[in-house]
């Protein structure tokens, strides 16, 4: 049997496959099993083990024909060092577990850099020893092909097709995230283009479909990855896709020579034009109706210095700058891939109240290595997109060719000046970089046992070795995170199979079965119980006090071995106090929460459960400094100044806190949660009854205001009579709420009945 031959095809088929893992949603109906992150999980685990199955196979390979053993480059060496320095960071991070394994909703970490490095050597050396490049390019093709497709359909919402809940409007197709589509199809658009200007892949597909046929196709996937990348409304993408085509054009205009380019030199410089015109027009036209009537251009229209999402991005930036200066260890090693949020809580600017409260991304590629590795990882990333430019000028491409990879790395360089790599993105930076590794000369290997054919019997040696690794490894790299998280999805699940409501003990012991697989995905696992304990059994009067015990003791046992990992994790902090105010444990919660305060000490939520739970206790007087500091840090926030002002009610300074309020809302009689409880607790009846009729005046059909307000009766008056009178009143108008209404009138018997 021609094993070799076998392998090598097990290799090539295998590498054609790898585009197709964008398509993969692990949510149980289009993928056998239902991941927690099913966009993100499902394809990344499919990745790892393919990956697995490719090494195997390529070192057997390898063993026995020399000419698939890996070539030297400099863009090996710079890759090669590269997964070598962030070996060094990921040991001496912050939190080497997490740097090393990641999460469920990244699958990031060092892991994936270790598979994608194994995946560049193999697709370097097999992909090119067999001239498969462009055919596997070919695969890229149709399998974006399918997915611009999907994106129309999405945009249109035909078939009943439409984006996920996450991205809105957005087309996201299988990437269940808009802005990872974009990416996917800027590389496919430049690799299509690539094609329609190689003449031996227009020779191999002219043979199967014919010429015409196959300009027409390219043509048509072009169109679709382009409406692809519009329709995800994804600005950095659509700018790199655009500038990148400007660097393309430029390169073939000022390096093509004679005849044979003559016409493509035309279409350039056309196309230039073209590009200079309509970037002139929008620029005029981008206040007009006819702009603001598409999502896309208006959300290109959108972009200026000011524009919250570019001012929220500067301000990202400033804090990872401080924190990759904080000390010469993080500038020379980082903080370890997957704990920018460290930094971020650190530095936190209180002015970025209204966007997303915990970052974990620097949402700028280049400042993320930065953070994760220090500026040894900074400069060898530049160095990979330096070298593989470098590489293709010097290659025996065509100047067309050139320019076509050229525009690609300017535009994913530029994206990535916005946004963070994911899965596919890094697929394709890997595929582009090995491709590069194979444009360079390839001399003779130096070292004998480089280059000298192994028999059949180092092959029989290897062969079980290999495989006991494949299964041993694979199982260890994949299986425990995977049954994590499918576990997980069954503990979060409060139905069983048949649709009936679990009982809490059983969502418990599926917790307990999923905080015992493996690093992988702990920290959400342990973050989720956090809340699963918090939300469905501290205030819930159905589950039993044993239920609850276990489910408090489960709690406090994994947030301790948490936190023992994660030191100074003012997220995981947060979240712990949160629980312990839950169940009544208000001191622990304290000292939680002013450890959440320590590792992040201008974060407005921390201030507000710390000032929350000094109230709970009935502590007004502690509970007036941390509220106080959160509204004069951003007086322009309004859940700052709610506080504060409640703050100040609670502890009998009313001149104030109405200064506050009248200076903001323009009176008193503001309908907020946190104003209403502190006029209920500081006995101010009147004002409530006018917020509540004006609650009423508007909708007359609001009873859960009309019986807040009979309800109010009964503590203006202090007579029972007249409060249940008018809760009376009500069911007589209203028969259908009457179960609800009569607890009220029970507790106004019975004295029970607080504000």
């Amino acid at each position: 049997m021609d094993y070799t031959k076998i392998l090598r095809w097990v290799l090539i088929i295998g590498l054609c496959l790898v585009p197709f893992i964008a398509f993969i949603i692990a949510d149980g109906t289009h993928f056998p099993v239902n991941l927690f992150f099913p966009y993100i999980t499902g394809k990344n685990f499919t990745f790892r083990i393919l990956v697995e199955i490719l090494t195997a196979a390529y070192v057997l390979l390898a063993i026995r024909v020399p000419k698939y053993r890996p070539r030297a480059s400099l863009i090996m060496w710079a890759l090669g060092l590269f997964v070598l320095w962030m070996a060094v960071a990921t040991a001496t991070s912050v939190d080497p577990i997490k740097s090393f394994w990641s999460n469920f909703e990244r699958m990031d970490g060092y892991i994936t850099l270790i598979h994608l490095f194994a995946l560049f050597v193999i697709s370097g050396a097999v992909l090119t020893v067999e001239e498969w490049w462009d055919k596997s390019f070919v695969v890229v093709v149709w399998a974006s092909v399918l997915q611009g497709i999907y994106a129309v359909l999405q945009a249109y919402h035909i078939f009943g097709l439409g984006p996920s809940s996450q991205s809105g409007g957005r087309a996201d197709t299988t990437f269940g995230n808009a802005t990872y589509l974009a990416v996917y199809m800027l590389f496919s658009f430049f690799i299509t283009l690539y094609l329609m200007l190689r003449k031996p892949a227009r020779s191999w597909m002219r043979e199967t479909f014919g010429k015409p046929t196959v300009m027409t196709l390219y043509g048509i996937a072009l169109l679709l990855q382009f409406l692809g990348v519009y329709y995800t409304q994804s600005r950095g993408p659509l700018l790199g896709l655009i500038g990148g085509l400007v660097i393309a054009g430029a390169y073939v205009a000022l390096y093509t020579r004679g005849g044979e380019w003559k016409t493509l030199r035309k279409v350039s410089l056309w196309g230039l034009g073209a590009i200079v015109v309509l970037a002139v027009l929008f620029i005029g036209l981008k206040n007009t109706s006819l702009v603001q009537k598409s999502q896309t251009l208006s959300r290109l229209a959108s972009i200026s210095l000011v524009d919250r999402t570019t001012i929220s991005r500067f301000q990202i930036w400033g804090e990872a700058w401080q924190g990759f200066k904080q000390s010469p260890k993080t500038v020379a090693l980082g903080w370890g891939q997957e704990n920018f949020s460290f930094v971020f809580n650190n530095y936190y600017n209180p002015n970025m109240y209204d966007q997303e409260q915990w970052f974990d991304r620097a949402h700028n590629e280049f400042i993320d290595w930065a953070i994760a590795g220090g500026l040894p990882a900074f400069v060898l990333y530049i160095s990979l997109f330096v070298l593989a430019g470098w590489t293709i000028i010097k290659s025996r491409l065509s100047v067309p060719e050139q320019a076509v990879f050229l525009g690609l790395l300017a535009a994913y360089a530029f994206n990535n000046l916005f946004v963070f790599d994911n899965l596919t993105s890094y697929l394709f930076f890997i595929t582009i970089l090995a491709f590069a590794h194979g444009l360079s000369e390839r001399k003779p290997h130096g070292w004998m046992f480089m280059s000298r054919p192994l028999g059949d019997k180092a092959v029989a040696i290897a062969s079980p070795i290999v495989l006991i690794a494949l299964v041993w490894g694979g199982w260890a790299l994949n299986g425990p995170g995977m049954a994590r998280a499918q576990t997980l999805i069954d503990a979060l699940t409060p139905v069983d199979a048949t649709g009936a409501q679990k009982d809490p003990s059983v969502n418990l012991a599926e917790f307990k079965s999923a905080l015992a697989d493996g690093p992988l995905g702990y920290q959400e696992t342990v973050e989720q119980l956090f809340q699963f304990a918090s939300n469905n059994v501290a205030q819930s009067t159905t589950v039993s006090p044993d239920v609850k015990q276990q489910v408090y003791a489960l709690t406090q046992q994994s947030g301790d071995a948490l936190l023992a990992q994660r030191k100074g994790d003012a997220r995981l902090e947060l979240f712990y106090g949160v629980f312990l105010d839950q169940v009544g444990q208000y001191q622990a919660a304290l000292a939680h929460l002013q450890n959440a305060l320590i590792d992040s000490p201008k974060k407005q939520q921390i201030l507000f459960e710390i000032g929350a739970t000094y109230l709970a206790e009935g502590d007004n007087k502690d509970a007036l400094p941390p509220l106080k500091q959160a509204y004069e840090e951003t007086p322009q926030y309004d859940q700052a100044l709610l506080y504060y002002a409640t703050a100040l009610y609670y502890n009998g300074d009313v001149a104030d806190a109405d200064v506050l309020l009248t200076r903001q809302y323009g009176n008193v009689y503001v309908d907020q949660q946190q104003v209403l409880q502190a006029y209920f607790a500081t006995k101010m009846y009147s004002r409530l009854e006018k917020i509540y009729a004006a609650r009423i005046a508007k909708d007359p059909t609001d009873i859960q205001s009309a019986v807040a307000d009979a309800v109010l009766q009964y503590f203006v008056t202090g007579n029972k009579a007249v409060g249940i009178a008018a809760l009376n009143k009500l069911i007589a108008a209203n028969p259908s709420v009457k179960t609800q209404i009569q607890s009220f009138i029970d507790q106004i018997n019975a004295g029970t009945l607080k504000p």
